[in-house]
């Protein structure tokens, strides 16, 4: 393969007449106080291919739960075992164990020492043989790369010489080089509490799973799994997931697996919006025989189906896609559909983000020279760059292999006049090559990011055809890396163009914003971490698979902030809604799922701009888009707060950690529902294995090389999750049935106390501008320079009705109603040199609009600030918050997050002269 460099800008995903409809609609409610929804669309055959859904439980059965084993297990295991128990069976449950230092696991161990008296402790009493075990070593994960992901903060850095520090060339280097230095293992102690090789060591991880499918006569039960987990060198640390302890099956095995497709071909046919189905004798992935939990009767008994699951090919919205389908095994009708496809070394100069920002030289990867020629084309990923969709001639990049700066090695794209980008901005220019290698680096670039994580291989599992300007995308973009134009950029007043008689009409080119192109790529990144993961990832075919991330759009929206820095989604393509540059970079911004998307939250919480707020943004619309915008508040805080902490590492740290945690969760048996409620449990599941991903990123427990302080950062998830109104709070504990709860965090019924906290450095002069987006330093205080702020959240302002699982908003709130702050130069917090602040009511009303609820913050007074910076430069100052109610009990502490299910060190600032760090 030749080494490239590219010019890049990426477009974003679908966008239809209908979608267009809905952003009008949007605009019309915009800034009313009604708690009316826009969930008219995109609806099937309009823009978005068709789905299925299956019947969830009509009831909740109650679990017979049993505290005491776990207690007991304790005692023999040698350390606390917490759990967060399931509410009813069929719910998720969470279970902690302390590290401990182990080079091998037999699964047969796993299961009789750890598994089984779990199971007893929750009440499942149908049999150990209700399991199939894994390999006996357990299923060993996919490793992150640590040289990918250092380069991602080349490419950050790299963006403008201006953002260099003095040292922080000499950073870089050391970092790709994996050279330890004394300077450069100092700046990461200083800020992450670890040393070059123990960072290195934390990404590289090796993740062992061990997956116990829960099987009837074998058939493994979909959506279900025990999945125990443990790092290289350790024991098991967690053991997560979801089991059917009373369940009937409702269908005969009629259908044989020879005949599963066929029948699956013709159901397929008869969907209303399927145009057409592709006629072969096999499916891209299946068929798969298994259970598929298909609703419940009266007293929550749960209905299970055979059913055959496959991949299909066909047709919907006028393009070809993946189908992913659950096949009745009695009669052939489809029980459940999830489309998989939805709307919208070679050298180059490509775009940093979008036109907006101008360009730079990116490398990527192409085939070898074929004909005397390269083209943009790398097999088994990429095929070639099709430019206007309509197959491949002189219009489509193609340079020569002997000239222009290429030799037998290296492709140069970088040359006139493909170089030239000011030909490319609109329809009327010279230039159609300069977006065609952009785009085609760009999508190569997040390609490589994805496989830095540890995606599921092969990742894509068949190349991607990729188009640019194709009529077939329409005015959208598509995540089979189809992208379109709109008329903002075929007009002669492009890139003015600002008019229209459709609200959207005047959107530019969704290949030249890199933001829609990750947003595209990411769907399939999103996909193959859950939903379509290879058959066979727990080691024994077929293997269950979580529900997906559809819900949410599958948190696309994310993936771009993350891979482009910016926290808005479209912030060039849109940029002439409502007039010219009028919504440029998300000047102005839709909330309710249209373009551009801001994924921004105020701290604290103000009801009169709710931003992306949890529950409150629920109230403009309920479409995928819009939930996947509370989705990316929430991770885009977590982001900026590792970034914090230590601008090298941080950003690395927390894209494996995140990625990790995709991919654990999503096993609920039946996907939750499309309410409030619903949508904060697929949040509240990402949030807990997010938290376990951080808090077992070290321990005294574990091995040498990984007992370092790196659990410290942990209150960075909370923190950025508290900002957007989600907590560690489980919904049984917050959904107005007495008959659920916890034992452990609600044992006393509906409560919801949480104690989250984070600190402000009171310092807007040293935070870091990256394309004209602001990147918040908070963890770096100045000597003699101002008292920080500690924020602090103390539970969730809302609740769930009982009955339909929309959100409650009451007086009090089911927060905890006090906190306090203590900090401390000491780790332990002695008595002698820690500050303690008073105990500080919070408000708990919310009809009370002029005062945040469950909410307040602190700072030291002058004498307390002066005191603490007594030890000088370089001094960490640790801190945390307890919370209480009314009744002083209840009482919740942020170094045990999620009521004490872990234990992690506390967080600290670091004070330096200039409030900086040097890199």
């Amino acid at each position: 393969m030749a080494n490239l460099t590219v010019n890049t800008s990426a477009p974003r995903r679908h966008l239809t007449l209908w979608s267009i409809f809905v952003f009008m609609l949007s605009v019309a409610f915009w800034g009313c106080e009604k708690e009316e929804t826009l969930d008219q669309g995109p609806f099937p055959g309009e823009g978005t291919p068709p789905s299925i859904e299956v019947p969830g439980s009509t009831a909740k059965l109650p679990l017979d739960i049993n505290p005491e084993i776990l207690d007991e297990l304790s005692n023999t295991y040698g350390g606390r075992i917490s759990a967060k128990y399931p509410a009813h069976d069929g719910d998720r449950f969470f279970v902690t164990l302390p590290a401990r230092e182990a080079s091998n696991v037999a699964t047969g161990d796993v299961f009789s020492q750890l598994i089984t008296p779990l199971l007893g402790a929750l009440g499942f009493d149908r049999g150990t043989d209700a399991f199939r075990l894994p390999p006996n070593q357990g299923v060993p994960m996919a490793r992150a790369n640590y040289d990918g992901l250092i380069q991602a903060v080349q490419d950050e850095y790299g963006v403008t010489e201006q953002l260099f520090k003095p040292r922080t060339r000499f950073m870089l280097e050391a970092l790709q080089n994996r050279n330890a230095t004394p300077e450069i293992d100092m700046a990461l102690e200083m800020g992450e509490g670890m040393n070059l090789n123990q960072f290195i060591a934390g990404i590289e991880r090796e993740a062992i799973a061990f997956p116990f499918v829960q099987v009837d006569a074998d058939i493994p039960i979909e959506h279900t799994m025990i999945l125990a987990q443990r790092w290289e060198g350790q024991g098991i640390t967690s053991i997560r997931g979801v089991f059917y302890n009373k369940y009937d099956i409702a269908n005969s095995l009629v259908i044989q697996h020879e005949d599963a497709v066929s029948r699956a071909i013709e159901a397929l046919r008869q969907v209303e919006g399927v145009d057409r189905v592709a006629d072969t004798k096999e499916a891209e992935d299946g068929p798969y025989l298994m259970l598929l939990p298909y609703g419940s009767d009266a007293a929550g008994v749960t209905y299970m189906r055979y059913a055959y699951r496959m991949i299909l090919q066909g047709y919907a919205v006028g393009r070809q896609g993946g189908f992913q389908l659950w096949s009745d095994a009695e009669n052939g009708d489809i029980l459940k559909l999830e489309p998989l496809f939805s709307d919208v070394g070679a050298s180059g100069t490509v775009y940093n983000r979008d036109p907006g920002v101008a360009t730079r030289t990116a490398s990527f990867q192409v085939d070898p020279e074929s004909g005397g020629n390269y083209t943009l084309q790398l097999s088994g990923v990429l095929n070639r760059v099709d430019y206007l969709g309509n197959g491949f001639d002189a219009d489509d990049v193609s340079i020569n292999a002997a000239s222009g700066g290429s030799s037998p090695t290296f492709a140069n794209f970088n040359q006139a006049p493909i170089n030239d980008a000011t030909q490319a901005l609109c329809a009327s220019g010279t230039n159609k090559a300069f977006q065609q290698v952009n785009f085609f680096g760009v999508i190569h670039r997040y390609y490589q990011r994805g496989l830095s994580l540890g995606v599921f291989t092969p990742f894509p599992t068949s190349p991607w055809n990729p188009r640019v300007e194709s009529a077939s995308a329409g005015c959208n973009a598509w995540s089979t890396m189809d992208y379109g134009a709109c008329q903002g950029y075929t007009d002669a007043a492009c890139p003015n163009f600002s008019t229209g008689t459709i609200s959207g009409s005047n959107y530019m080119n969704f290949a030249h914003d890199n933001t829609v192109v990750g947003h595209e790529l990411a769907h399939n990144l999103t996909d193959r971490f859950t939903n379509t993961r290879p058959a066979d990832w727990c080691g024994v075919l077929p293997c269950p698979i979580p529900v997906g991330w559809g819900r949410l759009h599958d948190l696309a929206d994310f993936w771009a902030d993350h891979f482009d820095s910016t926290n808005c989604t479209a912030g060039w393509v849109a940029k002439n809604q409502g007039g010219v540059n009028n919504s440029l970079n998300c000047a102005n911004h839709n909330e309710g799922g249209g373009l551009p998307r801001l994924h921004e939250v105020a701290v604290p919480f103000n009801p009169a701009a709710i931003g992306d707020h949890f529950p409150e943004h629920r109230a403009i619309s309920t479409i995928d888009y819009a939930d996947s915008q509370i989705g990316a508040a929430a991770l885009w805080q977590v982001r900026l707060g590792m970034r914090s902490k230590c601008r090298p590492s941080g950003m690395p740290q927390f894209a494996v950690r995140f990625a990790r945690a995709l991919r654990e969760t999503g096993f609920f048996g039946t996907a939750p529902a499309g309410t409030d409620q619903g949508i904060f449990n697929y949040l509240y599941d990402l949030e807990v294995e997010m938290v376990e991903q951080w808090a077992s990123s070290g321990s005294p427990g574990g091995p040498p090389a990984f007992r370092h302080n790196g659990p410290h950062t942990t209150n960075k998830v909370t923190a950025g999750f508290a900002k957007t109104g989600l907590f560690l709070t489980p919904d049984q504990c917050i959904d107005s049935d007495a008959a659920t709860s916890d034992p452990t965090f609600c044992p006393s019924g509906e409560n919801g106390g949480d104690s989250v906290i984070d600190i402000d450095d009171n310092d807007l002069g040293d935070d870091l501008s990256i394309n004209g987006v602001d990147h918040p330093e908070v963890d770096f205080l100045e000597l003699g320079g101002p008292a920080p702020t500690f924020h602090v959240w103390t539970g969730p302002r809302y609740r769930f009705d009982g009955t339909t699982g929309l959100r409650e908003i009451t007086n009090p709130a089911p927060c905890n109603s006090e906190f306090q702050v203590e900090v401390a130069d000491d780790p332990t917090f002695p008595g002698a040199s820690t500050i303690t602040s008073p105990w500080i009511g919070v408000d708990v009303d919310p009809t009370t609009p002029d005062t945040p609820e469950c909410y307040g913050n602190w700072s030291p007074s002058d004498t307390q600030w002066t005191m603490l910076q007594s030890g000088g430069a370089l001094t960490r100052l640790y801190y945390r918050s307890r919370t209480r109610d009314a009744g002083a009990g209840n009482i919740r502490l942020s170094t045990e997050p999620g009521a004490g299910l872990w234990s992690v060190p506390a967080p600290y600032a670091v004070l330096t002269t200039n409030g900086q760090s040097d890199y």
